[in-house]
């Protein structure tokens, strides 16, 4: 079963200061770093990833454009419609598992009554700062090493242990 994490494009802007306008210099560079950042968490939890914003800011309004070879689907919502209705057909809609990132407790609600889960953009700052400074491209699975996790001490006895164990 596919999992999909959706995000709320213009939400997340609001609530994180990372995609803040003032921070990124505009609107157009606030929409395009939340893509950028969706392309590096699907590299990195192998999911597919889709950003929804609402039509009356965004430049082209009804459209779908995948990413990555689909690993991440940025969608406008069409014309009289807000982000909050794509997102909740998104979930409805059968196949997959969803998972709603917002702020928006409505949203957050009618998300959990189509039974997707749901999660705080805070979460989703929290999963940024956790990826490698190189980020693995979403067409390249991620393949976790335990030696990833280990602190270097533990790193050093395990080491030691194998050196005892060959040496006899």
């Amino acid at each position: 079963m596919t999992r999909y994490l959706v995000l709320d494009g213009y939400n997340l802007i609001g609530a994180l200061k990372r995609y803040s306008p003032r921070s990124t210099g505009g609107l157009d560079q606030s929409r395009e770093l939340i893509v950028n950042d969706a392309l590096k968490a699907a590299g990195w939890t192998g999911r597919e990833i889709i950003v929804v914003f609402d039509a009356s800011q965004s430049p082209e309004p009804g459209r779908t454009e995948p990413r990555a070879g689909g690993a991440v689907r940025v969608v406008y919502s069409a014309p009289g419609e807000s982000a909050d209705d794509v997102i909740e057909r998104l979930v409805r809609s059968d196949g997959g598992s969803y998972t709603v990132c917002t702020a928006d407790f409505a949203l957050q609600r009618a998300a959990l009554a189509s039974g997707a889960a749901r999660s705080a953009p805070r979460e989703f700052e929290e999963l940024l700062n956790e990826l490698p400074a190189l980020t693995r491209t979403p067409d390249v699975p991620f393949r976790a090493r335990v030696s990833d996790r280990l602190s270097p001490e533990v790193l050093r006895s395990l080491e030691k242990l194998r050196r005892e164990a060959e040496g006899q």
